[in-house]
Parts: C-alpha cells; sequence; structure tokens
C-alpha cells in the first residue's frame, strides 16, 4: 500500500528481464523484492544530459559508508544527489559488486555467452544512444556482500523476505534502468530467480 499517493507506473519485471523508466524529480521508485532474495541491479543517468550518471565511489564517500539504507543519497559523477533512500524495509544492499556480465563469467565461472545485468541494460538503453561504455557501476538491491575485518569480500544470499521494498526519491529528472538479476552461478539470487516490481509513485502535493 502506497498511502497518499499516486501512481504513475507500475511493472513487474519477470526473471531476467530489465526495464528503463524515466523519473520526474520528486516522483519515487519503490523496487518491491516479491518473493524474497532477489536481485536488481540499478543505475541512473540525468535525463537532461545523460553523460553525467550514478557514480558509486562519489556515493561511498559522501556517505561514509558501503552499505546504503534510508536517508543514504546517491550521487552522480558531478557529485550532485541523484536519489534519496527515503524508505527501506531490507537494510542490506550493495556497492562494491557492479553488474554481471558475459565476459566476467566467462572468467569466474568458464561459461561462454552467460547474460548478465550489463546485457540487460544495453538492451533497453540504445535506444536513448546509449553504448556499452556508457553503463555505470550498478547499486545492487537487496544484494548480500558481507565484508570481513580482513577486507575479505564475498556475495552472499540475499537477506530480503518477500515483500521488502526500497522506496528512491528523484532529486532530478532521471533515466533509470533496472535489470532482475539473471545470475545463477553464485549465491546473488540464493539460486532461485523471482519477480521484482517496479511502482513509481507521486507522493502528496507533488
Amino acid at each position: 500500500m502506497m498511502p497518499e499517493a499516486d501512481m504513475v507506473e507500475d511493472v513487474v519485471l519477470a526473471p531476467r528481464q530489465p526495464v528503463a523508466m524515466e523519473l520526474r524529480a520528486g516522483h519515487v521508485l519503490r523496487v518491491t523484492d516479491t518473493e524474497g532474495q532477489q536481485v536488481g541491479d540499478l543505475i541512473a543517468f540525468a535525463l537532461r544530459d545523460m553523460a553525467e550518471k550514478l557514480w558509486v565511489s562519489n556515493t561511498i564517500r559522501l556517505n561514509k559508508t558501503v552499505y546504503l539504507t534510508t536517508g543514504h543519497v546517491l550521487y552522480s559523477e558531478l557529485s550532485r544527489p541523484m536519489l534519496t533512500i527515503i524508505q527501506d524495509t531490507c537494510g542490506r544492499h550493495d556497492l562494491l559488486a557492479g553488474s554481471c556480465n558475459a565476459e566476467i563469467d566467462a572468467v569466474r565461472y568458464g561459461v561462454d555467452g552467460h547474460r548478465g545485468c550489463v546485457e540487460n541494460f544495453l538492451s533497453v538503453l540504445r535506444r536513448y544512444g546509449l553504448e556499452r561504455k556508457d553503463i555505470p557501476m550498478s547499486f545492487n538491491l537487496f544484494m548480500n556482500c558481507p565484508i570481513g575485518s580482513d577486507g575479505r569480500w564475498e556475495i552472499a544470499g540475499p537477506t530480503s523476505n518477500a515483500g521488502d521494498h526500497i522506496d528512491l526519491r528523484a532529486e532530478m529528472d532521471l533515466l533509470v534502468a533496472l535489470s532482475n538479476c539473471p545470475q545463477d552461478l553464485n549465491p546473488c539470487n540464493a539460486a532461485t530467480l523471482t519477480p521484482l516490481r517496479c511502482t513509481v509513485y507521486r507522493p502528496e502535493g507533488r
């Protein structure tokens, strides 16, 4: 339920499916993990100038954490606020893994042509004139990547439960792309690919 809100768009992403949507400043994107333990890779571009895009290193430095949750801000490469997390019922997401793609899976797992989130992004962003070189590192919703005291990093199963969601408010007009992660060769999605729901809504007064 979204009290005092006006729904603008509502899309259920099947396993492995991507979507691109234009998000107006002040509107909120809610991503819901409908069945639990499913990751969604998110990237964003300034709609007026798509050369300005989500920048993970600025986001980490300006928030002083690699674990974003309610109140944290996603920044562009120009250090301008792009999205603010206004609600988060999961509390564990990832900024370090980037997006899976066919090339890294060939190195990691010895498989060829394994479609990943980068390939998904390209399939929905080409119509905007964006190419592979334009794809930034992603904010990986519901992805659980613990960091040990010795600096060791690993991919673990998500902690999200069915119905967990994250709400991101646009701080500028954006092009946002989300890939329902197709990774089935590591614990990223707990061995089962399930749907994600993407809902854009207009808060009261907008």
